[in-house]
């Protein structure tokens, strides 16, 4: 505002500047920035191009500013949700529950016919089969719910035949019936699994039936086995002992618990209709169980340690409850009742709910929260989906008129919290809503998650394509996007992409199972049905030397012919080897000329001939071989020495560490000739990374490249100098395999990392390395929306879609001398200190110990090296390293390179403060009480009249040269003496209420004389309130006064007081009797 003030000559015109004026202005005003940076916020605001800006125009462009940002805040608090997705299943009458596998990475669907469905992650269908019980009929028989036991990697079902049956879900190819739980008096409607993570063995299977009862079976051996078998394990026909069902009575299972039990029995009967929900609760340590019934609608159940009966706590509500559930971080729980309204309750208020949220019109049927945030997400009978704020209790957001029409249909709903995936079903159908990434400070490049990214070195240019059929060509000097090629497929998904040997064409494949050449101008040239015209899932597209081979959905290759390339459509041929695989085919990689290698989903490896389309040989390793036999026998005896009982857990990991999803040729060694070491790298399942020998058809080395991964992929340089790999948590890695295994007798060690950093979000889906100006970088795609552009140190040049573009050796330049200038972080110092220190004790053991024979000092030496390197390789050791380097450096603000240039910086709030080093302090002089207490405080005793003289000199002397001191010093003391700052607080405050106490008596006294006392009794308060200080501030005054007059008060005072003391007198006259009287 300083800026557009008026100067001396103003004439009451409004001032308007040029671009000279402004800048200069409101550097002057602001001080800081260049002139450069207002100049540019200067043609921001003149949008008409004017020349010239004033006030107004100025304050509409800033309001404008924090409009936006405000909006930005509010899409964020808002989710924005993708398009509702109908999702064709096998399922042909009411889904009873839907749920998410974590060990299997797959949701799990059960519907009301007993029809069991497997879905992976993207919600295609993996595996259905039909659930059955012995000696009942599949008419008669309906599941009400069921709970997946992903502990033990079971699937607990009610029935309507009042029973549970429990499901082996890993036996093949149907599931075995292993449990039924019989003897229920009502028929169980609602059922809830919980297990403890810390210690497995202990769960908690919970119940609720038509009756009201909720019952709970609480095991304390649940991986070792649910319920005891009976002792006769032979079955029929050489059947295992897990494939013969055993029938449990709920009337044997034990109500009370003992050292030796291993289940135990508790129940309640406290609703008064049917249970609609019951769910355990491990932060609460209860049971919260719902009902339909207006009486006990919600009730908390406690397990008593002794007997089978619970507590229950009921909160008080006059409706019928549907649906519930709990926030973990906020301790509220979320019900929907009958009456339309969504209540939130703190479990530990009965009396009546803390919330109500009111804005439906129909009963609520759904409840789900998202944890991640303070959000609740209720489902109406008339088909709306409100999203609540549940702290500020408003209703953010309201959804309908989507969801499928017609008459009144059952629904569920689940929300998944690690992919924000919303799931409802109505009836039979399958529906889900997903959530768009939220903006906040994340630069998106497409509007939907980045499927595959290649780098073309011909143009210099970076191509994206997304799942919503979007191809984006970039710049990569300076990030700029120079073409948008949208809905390459229709409305199906682009997957992946490839180019041709030329790199002038860009071949796309689709979810619509068809592959598109395009040349970059966006002209479409021919048309590859693959599938015979059906959807089918592409993999990869690899481009041979006369063919173009497809793969992803079977176990055969689709080859298209070069030769056939004379009209759009183009159908595909018959790969001559035929199929080789056991399952689909999921990756590739060739080398010319002949050389082609795939892998499939179980692991397996297969070297091709490319030019005579024939098989060459097969890599496989233990686990391979392992899975394969367990899935096509029935399964042997149970061995295993951590959970014999549950094998098919471990199976189930073993299958899914095997899959292969990138396959790498190491080219730069197979064109030398001359190799014997590893050539073939394959990146998969559970983070795992292998070295491959073809010409020894052999593994030569296996590790976990990245722990606690899902899945991972790799890619490498042109020279095979470096890996990198990246995986499902956005994390990258880095290693140095120059010189790693070059030969098969090498030492079979992992290698060296050079880097890891967090590059994204979410999934990592595509990888490129490219080199510019001598430097080696690294193009990430994610399914977080953005492609990001790295050096090989871990240093982020931009992001492509970012507004302000980059130039890449500027940035190449800035990123070097970063590195430079922090080359040593601290973590790394006290690494190379503690590794410098153990290597020097080792040394000195060994010098100290030289007397001793040859043999024992090697073995000395070696057991050493041996501790070294065994601490450097192992898990522990490793992760402990990857967790320090991991760590932010901590450093003093003042040791920070470019810390004052960043506070003073435009962009920082701290820029309008006055960061300037400190004044140089000058030496302060202590005063004089502080050298020389002893003349200011204590006191002193005269033994005789002659010191008692010299006292008395001595302090007249002091007391003229004080005041001397005094006079000359006054004129330098800024304030006047305060005894309210001087005295403590408590002294003073015990002053004022004596003084108004002896007010007080006072008047009392002169109620009772005459009038004409009145003067003497102000002289007498006078004279008894210095009585009372006398003493207090004969010690704290710096200058002796003279004491003769105030020492004959006291003594008169005394006198009198002795004399009232030895007549017999009210205690009121004796205070009036020792005070001087006024004659």
């Amino acid at each position: 505002m300083t800026a557009f003030m008026p100067g001396p000559h103003y004439k009451g015109e409004q001032i308007r500047l040029d671009c000279d004026e402004f800048s200069e202005r409101l550097r002057s005003t602001l001080k800081k920035g260049c002139k450069n940076d207002y100049i540019e916020l200067f043609e921001k605001i003149d949008i008409t191009k004017e020349g010239t800006v004033d006030w107004d125009k100025f304050v509409e462009y800033m309001l404008l500013e924090f409009y936006e940002e405000d909006e930005k805040v509010k899409t964020t608090q808002v989710p924005q949700w993708k398009e509702l997705r109908m999702i064709s299943s096998p399922h042909k009458d009411v889904i009873q529950r839907i749920e998410l596998l974590k060990c299997m990475n797959r949701y799990v669907t059960v519907s009301k016919e007993g029809m069991v469905v497997f879905w992976d992650l993207q919600m295609k269908l993996a595996k259905n089969s039909r659930l059955s019980v012995e000696a009942i009929k599949q008419k008669d028989l309906w599941v009400t719910d069921c709970a997946v036991m992903a502990n033990i990697n079971k699937l607990a079902v009610t029935f309507t035949s009042k029973e549970i049956v429990i499901y082996d879900l890993s036996s093949k190819p149907d599931f075995n019936c292993q449990y039924r739980i019989q003897g229920f008096r009502y028929t169980p409607i609602c059922l809830n699994y919980w297990f403890n993570s810390d210690d497995m063995e202990h769960s908690i299977l919970s119940v609720g039936d038509m009756g009201g009862e909720v019952t709970a079976i609480i095991f304390y051996s649940a991986q070792t086995t649910l319920f005891p078998r009976p002792h006769h394990q032979g079955g029929k026909d050489g059947q295992h002992a897990d494939e013969i069902t055993t029938c449990i009575k709920l009337k044997t299972i034990p109500r009370e618990k003992t050292k030796k039990s291993k289940l135990r029995l508790v129940h309640h009967d406290v609703h008064d209709g049917w249970v609609r929900y019951v769910k355990y609760m491990e932060h609460l340590e209860c049971f919260i169980s719902c009902s339909t019934g207006s009486k006990h609608s919600i009730i908390l159940s406690y397990i008593d340690k002794v007997k089978s009966s619970m507590r229950s706590i009921t909160l008080h509500y006059d409706s019928g409850v549907n649906c519930f559930d709990y926030h973990k971080r906020l301790n509220l729980i979320v019900t929907g009742g009958i009456n339309n309204q969504v209540c939130l309750w703190n479990p530990y208020v009965v009396s009546k709910p803390v919330g109500i949220l009111s804005g439906h019109m129909a009963p609520v049927i759904q409840v789900a929260v998202n944890q991640r945030k303070t959000q609740a997400m209720t489902f109406s009978k008339d088909k709306v989906l409100r999203v609540w704020d549940i702290q500020q209790q408003l209703c953010l957001q309201r959804i309908a008129g989507i969801f499928p029409k017609g008459p009144e249909v059952q629904s569920r709903m689940y929300f998944d919290d690690n992919v924000n995936r919303l799931f409802i079903t109505f009836n039979y159908q399958l529906t889900a809503l997903d959530m768009k990434v939220e903006v906040r400070e994340q630069v998106l490049s497409h509007d939907q998650p980045i499927s595959c990214v290649l780098y073309n070195p011909k143009h210099n240019q970076v191509l994206t394509s997304c799942i919503g059929g979007t191809v984006n060509v970039w710049m990569i000097d300076n990030g700029q996007k120079v073409k948008q090629f949208q809905d390459c497929h229709g409305q199906a998904e682009v997957v992946t992409m490839a180019m041709d040997e030329d790199e002038s064409r860009l071949l796309t494949g689709g979810s619509d199972g068809s592959v598109r050449i395009w040349d970059f101008n966006g002209h479409c040239h021919h048309n590859l049905i693959c599938a015979g015209g059906q959807s089918a899932d592409i993999s990869q597209i690899v481009m041979l030397k006369h063919s173009v081979t497809v793969m992803g959905w079977s176990r055969l290759l689709t080859i298209f012919r070069k030769s056939s390339f004379r009209e759009y459509h183009v159908e595909a041929t018959e790969w001559s080897g035929g199929s080789e695989h056991f399952d689909d085919i999921l990756c590739a990689d060739h080398h010319p000329p002949s050389l082609l290698v795939t892998g499939s989903y179980d692991g397996e490896i297969v070297v091709w001939n490319a030019n005579s389309e024939s098989l060459v040989k097969k890599l496989r390793h233990r686990s391979v071989l392992t899975t394969r036999e367990s899935s096509s026998s029935t399964r042997s005896s149970s061995a295993c020495d951590q959970r014999p009982i549950t094998t098919e857990s471990k199976t189930s990991e073993v299958e899914f560490s095997c899959v292969i999803s990138r396959l790498i040729l190491l080219k730069h060694r197979l064109q030398g000739g001359q190799h014997d070491g590893c050539d073939l790298i394959s990146c998969g399942g559970t983070g795992w990374c292998r070295f491959w020998s073809i010409t020894h058809t052999t593994l030569i080395h296996q590790f976990i490249a990245h722990p606690h991964a899902g899945n991972i992929i790799g890619t490498t340089d042109e020279e095979n100098n470096y890996l990198v790999t990246g995986d499902s948590d956005g994390m990258v890695k880095i290693w140095s395999i120059s010189n790693y295994l070059l030969n098969y007798d090498d030492i079979k060690a992992d290698p060296e990392r050079l880097t890891s950093w967090q590059a994204h979000q979410d999934v990592i889906t595509s990888m490129q390395i490219c080199k510019k100006l001598e430097n080696f970088l690294l193009i990430t795609a994610s399914a977080d929306c953005s492609v990001t552009l790295w050096d090989f140190h871990g240093g982020k040049i931009g992001d492509f879609g970012q507004e302000k573009h980059w130039r890449l050796d500027l940035a190449l330049e800035s990123l070097r001398n970063q590195e430079t200038g922090d080359s040593g972080t601290q973590n790394e110092k006290e690494e190379k200190d503690f590794m410098d220190d153990f290597e020097s004790r080792c040394t000195t053991a060994t010098s100290v110990e030289d007397t001793r024979p040859q043999d024992q000092q090697r073995h000395q030496v070696e057991d050493l090296d041996h501790r070294y390197n065994t601490w450097k390789k192992t898990v522990l050791g490793d992760t402990y390293k990857e967790e320090r380097t991991q760590k932010r450096e901590r450093k003093q603000p003042g040791t920070v390179p470019g810390f004052k240039r960043y506070l003073e910086s435009v962009q920082t709030p701290y820029g309008v403060l006055n960061c300037s080093d400190l004044q140089q302090t000058w030496q302060v002089e202590k005063p004089d009480f502080v050298v020389n207490p002893h003349k200011y405080f204590g006191e002193k005793l005269f033994n005789s009249t002659d010191d008692a003289a010299a006292a008395d000199e001595n302090t007249q002397q002091h007391t003229t040269d004080d005041k001397q001191s005094i006079r000359d010093t006054r004129h330098l003391l800024k304030a006047a003496f305060d005894e309210k700052t001087f005295f403590p607080k408590e002294l003073l405050e015990y002053e004022t209420q004596m003084r108004t106490q002896h007010q007080h008596q006072l008047r009392l006294i002169n109620s009772t004389k005459p009038k004409s006392t009145t003067a003497s009794g102000i002289l007498k308060s006078s004279i008894t309130s210095q009585m009372f200080h006398h003493h207090q501030h004969q010690q704290q005054s710096t200058v002796k006064q003279p004491v003769s007059n105030q020492q004959s008060l006291v003594s008169s005072s005394a006198s009198n007081h002795q004399q009232s003391n030895k007549i017999n007198k009210t205690p009121t006259q004796a205070i009036i009797s020792f005070l001087p009287t006024n004659n």
